[in-house]
């Protein structure tokens, strides 16, 4: 009679160790921010082509993520400039080190766990624009 409480009772605490460490490793790999294109959203993206001195894209993105306690990592933007053919005259690639704002209270947060599901980020940082662009693309990517 006691060996098969001892089995039981040593059966429970095994089944009892393994939810605990399958709800330790689930929560580990929730903390891991997700990097997927699909979770982010342009809102919109506007670039001053004009003969202006400075020239400054301003965007605004939302990240949706389809998991809802799963974070978003954030994209590296890519900006292609482009002529009257829609032809590339020029590119640059922004890391999100260089792209979210530096005075940012939540950036290194944002750097390290990722982005929650919902939140939006508008964007304003100087580029430079080749004489012959009259159009731009931005792409966002991993």
């Amino acid at each position: 009679m006691r060996s098969r409480f001892y089995k039981t009772g040593m059966l429970l605490v095994l089944l009892l160790l393994a939810i605990a460490q399958g709800l330790y490793l689930f929560g580990q790999w929730a903390k891991i921010p997700r990097a997927d294109v699909a979770n982010w959203r342009i809102e919109y993206a506007s670039l001053n082509l004009d003969d202006a001195a400075l020239h400054v894209l301003q965007m605004q993105l939302r990240a949706e993520s389809s998991i809802p306690f799963k974070k978003s990592a954030l994209p590296h933007l890519e900006v292609v400039i482009t002529n009257t053919s829609g032809e590339p005259v020029g590119y640059q690639k922004f890391s999100p080190q260089e792209w979210v704002a530096p005075k940012l209270p939540l950036k290194n947060d944002w750097l390290i766990f990722g982005v929650a599901s919902q939140t939006e980020i508008t964007i304003s940082m100087p580029l430079e624009i080749p004489s012959q662009a009259s159009g731009f693309q931005v792409h966002l990517l991993y």
